[in-house]
């Protein structure tokens, strides 16, 4: 049995138009599954950049690919177009948008200052001493600095406030080993809301990745 092209010759250009789909399109499998496959590629172009346009005339370009493929699909019976006139659609919106700026290189610096002693550098220290945490966060919308004891405490967690302090691309905070241990500090940025916290390191970058968070570790220090 072949595939129902509904969705492709009709459903996709009402969508289009803001026209409401017939009962058919909620019913067919396979004009579900395409429609399922054109909601995806729509979202991903949506979050591809905030604040990018596509340039001027952009929606003849676009209209006049699918003209060209539905063209050549009548000629041929349709048996070699293999991409769903969905995904052509998006694909040509990304093509004729402008390149996104890329994204800002994330760091993490850690430096351990002893009391009142001189910043030093280096993985050991000792209950007391304070470590400086400076991340390199661009202008991405939503960023924290965490930092765990023995991967499973989360013994400090800030982003805009205090301890942590932003300003011109970075962000800072100072915190004070209480105890020995191993402290690894986290950087969590996303253009996106950040999940929760507190289920432990693994536990916590797991669900900032499932989230489309990105990560950046530190380096981990040793309290002796």
């Amino acid at each position: 049995m072949s595939a129902c092209r509904r969705f492709e010759d009709e459903g996709l250009l009402r969508l289009e138009q803001g026209l409401p789909l017939d009962d058919h399109f909620s019913t067919c499998p396979d004009c579900l599954a395409e429609r399922a496959a054109y909601e995806r590629l729509r979202d991903a172009i949506a979050t591809a950049g905030d604040g990018i346009e596509p340039p001027p005339g952009w929606q003849a370009g676009v209209w006049s690919a699918i003209e060209k493929r539905q063209a050549a699909r009548r000629r041929w019976h349709g048996w070699w177009l293999l991409v769903p006139a969905a995904a052509a659609v998006l694909l040509a919106i990304l093509l004729l948008r402008p390149p996104v700026r890329p994204v800002a290189q994330l760091a993490l610096a850690v430096e351990i200052e002893a009391g009142a002693g001189p910043v030093r550098r280096g993985g050991e220290a000792h209950p007391g001493d304070r470590l400086r945490l400076r991340a390199t966060i661009g202008e991405v919308s939503n960023a924290e600095l965490r930092v765990y004891r023995n991967d499973r405490a989360l013994v400090l967690r800030c982003s805009t406030g205090p301890p942590c302090r932003t300003g011109d691309g970075t962000l800072e905070a100072d915190f004070v080993l209480p105890a020995i241990g191993s402290y690894q500090s986290l950087l969590v940025t996303s253009d996106r809301p950040l999940p929760e916290a507190g289920a432990g390191l693994d536990a916590d970058v797991a669900a900032a990745l499932a989230a489309g968070a990105r990560t950046t570790l530190g380096e981990e220090i040793e309290a002796r």
